[in-house]
Formats: structure tokens, sequence, C-alpha cells
């Protein structure tokens, strides 16, 4: 490779100051792992929290466990150890259920909040799962709601958003491109209009520095098992401004959100704070997981952790410039890092087989349809050498051919 060479990403590694957190990830052999933006891989520690759970709190303990090792108020104690990860106030973030169904939660609070005005606006791309349950929402909710779709959210907001609209409901980082949304400038720009916002963190939790009580964000939502190494499927955690928590109204009603449980009164009284958020009984060997992954952040810095991300982003463009520019890739992600999240996405033609030959050779990112090959840069565990490696071994499949065997063409169910 021309301007930049082997020996020049070794020496970044040696001095890399979260270079020794990859040793706290039970990490495969002869594999470089560039999908922590779908599932983080697993923590070591995790492994000992869970089987201690699994032998010592449940095969031993029993039920008596809910009460002697505190299992029944995990939700609230995992969703304080994310608070700070996001810029939240003690007591503002649960821990429960999924994205999917604590955005039904949230939404539903917003637009009881804000019953007047009946429009949700959202952005044309944003995560499709978080559209659908907003669909669902306006049919329940009647003719008279409506959901607009916006074209670029930040110059195009302004124009959009009247006294009609109720909620905001918008990605911070985008699943396919990695573009980051201001949260600031849009929040306050909802606010000044009236209406209320919502953003799905899952992106960038983990990965970017966030401040949603500095902010002034209303609602958020977002995932354990991407960048936070929860675990696949591990619950999701919601967030709730404190001024919201105690008018809020929350649409799933059960035993759990009660203010008084295991009294099983037969007229449901929510609790006064974040509590009324959950819903059923919480999966406690889902919450181990998340409490092993949230273990490797303690004494982190987030902006360290974002630097390197950005170092690793930007090196990877510009790698794949320098040797591979001749074969129709393109820069999906913005090449200003301060509007990419910590994922580069590149299109091409054959995105999918390139992808599945690069997999073949021990290197895991993922596809998106149509034609895009994304990379999650996770700073925890992944080194500069893994870059070099990953352009250097895409280059040879490209000189190769390799993307055109048959072997790599064929799709299964997981993308």
């Amino acid at each position: 490779m021309n301007n930049f060479n082997h020996v020049y990403f070794k020496n970044l590694d040696k001095i890399d100051k979260l270079g020794k957190i990859r040793n706290k990830f039970d990490l495969p052999k002869n594999i470089k792992y560039f999908d922590g933006n779908s599932l983080g891989p697993l923590p070591k520690n995790t492994i000992k929290i869970v089987n201690s759970m699994i032998k010592k709190e449940w095969g031993q303990g029993l039920i008596r466990s809910w009460n002697n090792k505190d299992w029944i108020n995990m939700p609230y104690k995992i969703g304080n150890k994310i608070a700070p990860l996001i810029g939240a106030r003690l007591g503002e973030v649960v821990v429960t259920d999924s994205v999917s169904i604590n955005l039904f939660k949230v939404l539903t609070s917003s637009l009881k909040l804000n019953k007047k005005r009946k429009i949700i606006l959202s952005e044309i791309d944003n995560f499709p799962s978080d559209l659908y349950i907003l669909e669902s929402v306006i049919k329940m909710f009647g003719k008279n709601y409506k959901m607009k779709l916006i074209k670029k959210i930040e110059t195009n907001l302004e124009k959009k958003i009247n006294t009609d609209t109720a909620v905001v409901m918008l990605s911070h980082v985008n699943f396919k491109t990695g573009y980051i949304n201001d949260i600031k400038k849009i929040t306050d720009m909802a606010h000044k209009k009236g209406a209320l916002v919502i953003w799905d963190l899952s992106h960038s939790v983990g990965v970017i520095p966030i401040n949603l009580k500095k902010w002034g964000v209303d609602f958020a939502v977002g995932c354990t098992y991407k960048h936070l190494n929860g675990g696949p499927g591990s619950p999701g955690f919601l967030y709730v401004n404190k001024s919201h928590i105690k008018k809020a109204y929350q649409p799933l009603t059960g035993w759990m959100g009660h203010n008084k449980p295991f009294n099983f009164h037969i007229k449901y009284k929510p609790a006064n704070n974040i509590g009324k958020y959950l819903c059923g009984t919480p999966s406690i060997v889902a919450y181990k997981t998340i409490e092993g992954g949230l273990k490797i952040f303690e004494n982190l810095s987030i902006n360290e952790i974002r630097k390197k991300s950005i170092q690793l982003s930007d090196i990877l463009i510009k790698l794949m410039e320098q040797e591979c520019s001749k074969y129709d890739f393109k820069v999906f992600s913005p090449i200003d890092f301060r509007k990419r999240g910590s994922q580069v996405s590149f299109t091409h033609p054959n995105g999918f087989p390139i992808m599945q030959a690069l997999i073949s050779r021990g290197f895991i990112g993922d596809f998106r349809h149509p034609n895009i090959l994304r990379f999650g840069i996770s700073p925890l565990y992944m080194k500069f050498e893994d870059i070099w490696n990953l352009v250097k071994h895409l280059k040879e499949i490209m000189k190769k051919k390799e993307w055109e065997y048959a072997k790599f063409k064929k799709k299964k169910v997981v993308t």
C-alpha cells in the first residue's frame, strides 16, 4: 500500500489509550469484527456474571433471589448505569422490553401529553421498525392523526413543523449512512413550536457523547446489544425527562408498572416514578448480560472512545480511497467526522457478495439493502491494524473477482 503502510498502523496500536480494553472481550481468533453496531461481542466478565447468576442466584437462591440478590430492582439499577452514558439524571432511565415496545410507550405518552396536536414528524429514512410502530400508534389513535416523513430533517424541519405538530420522532444516528442528527438543534427547534421530541439512541449510545439533560430532550429509547455489548436481544432502555414522569400516561399497564405490584390490587395504579414504564416480569438472565457489558465502561471516558472512533473511521475512508478507488466503491457515510457516527458505509453494485467474500476471509461486517456494505467502528476492541487488514483483503477480493463465486450470492434470512 502506498501512503499508509503496515508499520504506521502498528504504531498507532502501540500508543492507543484504549488498546488494553480489547482484552476484556472474548473475541474469536482469526476474526476481525466490524459488526458491533449490530451485535457487540461477548465481554469476558459477562460469562462469570451469568454463570454465577445461573448456578448460585437461581440454582441455589431460587425465588429468594428476587429479594436477596435484588433482582426486582435490576431494571432501575441497570438504567442508572446507562444514565451517565446518555447524560440523564438518576431515576430517568429504566431498562425493559425492546426498543420497539419502548417506543410504543413513549410515543403514546407524547401524544397524550400534547393531545390537541395530531401530526407526528419523522425522517423518510428513519429505521423502519420505528416507522412501523408509528404507523401502529396512528391507527390506534384514529383518523385525525397523521405521520409526515421528511427528507433531510435538519434543513427541512423548520419549514414542516407547525402548531399541529405533536411529536418529532427521530434516530440520533442513521442506521444506513451513519449520519448524526443534531439533537440539540432539532430539539430546540421542535420546542419553540410546542412539539415534543423522541430520540432513538440505538446507534449512538456508548460511542458518542450524549447529554439529554443539557439538551432538554423529552423522551428517548435505545438498545443495549450494539455498542453496550449486552448480548443478542438484550432488553432496551427508555428515558423520560423528569418533568414528564409523573404526568405521563403509559399504555402497557402490566403489573410491574403498578405502584404496589405485590399487593395485587384489582385496579391499576401506576408507579409515580420511572417504574411506571415497566410492564411484565423482567428477564434476569438478560439483565445480567447487560451488567457485564456495562462494567467495561466504568472509568472510561466517552470522549476518548469518540476520539478513537473518529480516527478509525477517517483512516478507513482514506485507505479505501487510496487502495480501492478503481473498484466502484462509493462512500455512503458523511466525510465530515462531525456528522458521522461510529460506522462507515460504502455502496457497490455487488455489495452483498463482496461482503460475503469478506466474511469468508474472517472480516465480519454487514450488508444493508440494496447495495450497502456497512462497517461498524467499535473503539473498545478494534485495532488500527484491523483497518489495514480489512482493506488489504477487500482489495484482493476485487482483484481476484471472488465476489463472482456462486456461494457468495446465496442470501440467508439475516443479512
